[in-house]
């Protein structure tokens, strides 16, 4: 196997360990943690804000970050709606959509793949790394979009889980 086989097989072999992981989390009910969802809002809001800062000078941008934070935010809103949530002993537990949490794993997943060839074709052809970065951010519509759709999802459905995570322990404190 040659070097670039050698690093995909590896990628994809961690890829698919977390998948494995996080399907057999879909199925039970998890802790709602502040702290974990505060961290995952500021990754993702301070990265989308880094992305929109860099690509002021490409409209096209601008235009696919809006569409990605409008439909991540609307299934976000909506995954919200359709958890599942109890109380134990205090904490606060969540069960998602199935369905909703496939589509973002597939999402992602999809666009890290395609990233993932597209890199290694790249670097056989020994293009600069400003290029490529270049390639990866800017001309890329469907990453700009399908990263700001995940950007907003956990950026919104976070921000909802605290919110809720606050009144429940308001109402068991009270």
């Amino acid at each position: 196997m040659t070097h670039n086989v050698w690093q995909l097989f590896m990628i994809g072999s961690i890829i698919l360990i977390c998948i494995m992981i996080r399907m057999n989390r879909m199925r039970r009910y998890q802790l709602v943690r502040p702290i974990r969802l505060l961290m995952r809002m500021y990754l993702f809001g301070l990265s989308a804000l880094i992305l929109l800062s860099e690509g002021w000078q490409n409209h096209s941008i601008i235009i696919y970050a809006a569409i990605g934070m409008l439909f991540g935010s609307s299934l976000a809103v909506h995954a919200y709606q359709t958890i599942r949530m109890k109380e134990e002993n205090g904490r606060l537990y969540m069960k998602t959509s199935k369905w909703i949490e496939s589509f973002i794993l597939c999402l992602f997943l999809s666009r890290l793949s395609f990233k993932l060839v597209e890199l290694t074709n790249h670097s056989i052809t020994k293009i600069s790394v400003v290029e490529l970065y270049q390639h990866i951010v800017s001309d890329d519509a469907m990453t700009m979009l399908s990263f700001f759709l995940l950007a907003a999802y956990y950026v919104v459905f976070s921000f909802h889980m605290m919110k809720a995570s606050k009144r429940s322990t308001h109402v068991h404190h009270a």
